[in-house]
């Protein structure tokens, strides 16, 4: 919102040609809006649609163009508007008609000077915005950089080429996600939209819209990476007719997000959880979230329970 409003007072400024002509545009209208207010309820007030036309001036034109409105307003409002009848030649100055006067002159500087900060303000954040995508752009490039030496490392250090590929995956799944400073969509991601991320055609998906902060859709993206390598190594998805079904609800308390894998080898608990689970684990404890995991003869079953507020 702020930085749409930057960029229209700062980028579509106009030249000192166009600023005249829109500051006499503006002191014209008021002038017409107030004589047809004064003919349909008598309005008495002199400057009662003059202070808008300085104040648009201002934002638009500057602080030049709002005294310039300043200027033309005045003998205008002296000419046609003040009190009494007739109304189209210039009053002698009175102790009332000079106050009046003095204090629209006071009022409409200070509107100027408030418009001029203003745009300052809109200015600065504008200019900020674009360091700070600039900024974004060259941390996900560096990072990009840094990621392809990091998994080139790998696969020159580890010798088996199954767990480096797999190390590798674990790395992209934690860092696939928005860069931290690019906050262009502050809901970082749905969680269908991660759930089908590298997902194979065998995973049925099924739930409501449910828009995650960026640090919780960081630690899914790496729980569902961890998930459907191990049901493509060791679950559902290891057998031709094996399948897996995710659910997720909004309840009370928070988000409940099943797991079910069916058509798989026989499954039971094990005498010992291995990286993955206890990763698994690890993850979605720094999110306060449950982690419950079953195991049917239909395959594996995970339930997670995410504490969060419904939309």
């Amino acid at each position: 919102m702020w930085a749409w409003w930057g960029e229209f007072f700062v980028d579509r400024r106009p030249g000192w040609r166009g600023a005249i002509g829109l500051c006499l545009l503006y002191v014209a209208l008021a002038s017409l809006v107030r004589f047809i207010l004064g003919e349909l309820f008598g309005l008495t007030l002199p400057f009662a649609t003059f202070f808008p036309a300085v104040l648009i001036s201002a934002f638009f034109g500057g602080a030049v163009m709002g005294g310039v409105s300043i200027a033309l307003s005045l003998p205008i409002v002296w000419w046609a508007f003040t009190p009494p009848y007739p109304y189209n030649e210039f009053k002698p100055i009175t102790p009332v008609l000079a106050a009046d006067f003095l204090l629209f002159i006071i009022s409409s500087l200070l509107m100027v000077w408030l418009a001029v900060v203003h745009r300052r303000l809109l200015a600065s954040f504008a200019e900020k915005e674009q360091e700070r995508e600039i900024l974004a752009r060259e941390i996900q490039h560096r990072e990009k950089n840094i990621l392809a030496v990091v998994f080139s490392l790998i696969r020159q250090s580890v010798t088996q080429k199954d767990e480096a590929s797999r190390l590798i995956d674990r790395i992209k799944a934690f860092t696939g996600v928005p860069n931290p400073l690019d906050d262009s969509d502050p809901s970082a991601a749905s969680l269908e939209a991660i759930l089908r991320e590298g997902m194979p055609d065998r995973v049925t998906l099924d739930g409501p819209r449910v828009l995650l902060s960026a640090p919780q859709a960081k630690a899914l993206r790496l729980v569902f990476h961890e998930m459907t390598t191990n049901a493509v190594k060791h679950g559902a998805l290891s057998e031709p007719n094996g399948r897996v079904t995710v659910e997720w609800s909004m309840e009370d308390a928070g988000l409940e997000i099943v797991w079910r894998e069916i058509g798989g080898p026989k499954v039971a608990a094990p005498a010992r959880y291995n990286f993955g689970s206890r990763l698994i684990a690890r993850t979605l404890r720094q999110l306060n979230a449950d982690f419950e995991p079953t195991f049917p003869q239909t395959g594996y079953c995970y339930t997670i329970k995410l504490p969060m507020r419904s939309p």
